[in-house]
């Protein structure tokens, strides 16, 4: 019985528009999801851009909230399955975090983000993170990512996990939860 549902975001519940990007937006935008922490994405950003902290972070917390749009309507999914707890679990910069809880309010009973754990997916101290978190039994989460490499990982920790492709995240929970 499935009673938490995880969700990767960018993919799978928010997509990426196209809009401009400034020469140190998109150096910037670059190191989402790729640095263990926010120290780590702040001091490459510095190096990059020569801009100073500061300046990187108020440029992190722009990009984000001018490249990513929602996908799909998580409060369909909220109401259809009232019983089960709704986690995001994504390689991200913590910044994120403000835009979804601007996007999404409290919908989210945890949100897991790859640079507050310091570490990120594909590892097993993410999804060792996520079951933790979860306190339910890996089988009883459905992990829900784009990418391959994550969902085999979600996997290899016994969770139930399938590859979303084209935000079709109803018509996979619906072939799980009926």
């Amino acid at each position: 019985m499935i009673k938490v549902i995880s969700f990767d975001l960018v993919g799978v519940l928010l997509g990426e528009n196209d809009n401009y990007l400034t020469i140190n937006e998109d150096k910037i935008e670059r190191l989402f999801g790729k640095n263990k922490n926010d120290l780590e994405v702040i001091k490459e950003a510095v190096d990059l851009t020569k801009l100073n902290e500061e300046e990187v972070i108020k440029l992190i917390n722009n990009i984000i909230n001018k490249i990513y749009d929602i996908k799909v309507d998580i409060n369909i999914i909220k109401s259809k399955y009232r019983d089960v707890k709704f986690f995001i679990a994504s390689n991200h910069v913590s910044y994120i975090k403000s835009f979804l809880i601007k996007k999404f309010g409290n919908t989210f009973d945890d949100i897991i983000i790859s640079s507050e754990i310091n570490a990120y997916k594909p590892e097993k101290d993410f999804f060792d993170t996520l079951i933790k978190k979860a306190n339910v039994k890996p089988e009883e989460i459905l992990f829900l990512d784009d990418r391959k490499e994550n969902v085999e990982a979600a996997r290899k920790s016994g969770m139930l996990s399938e590859q979303v492709m084209g935000y079709n995240v109803i018509k996979i929970i619906d072939k799980y939860i009926f």
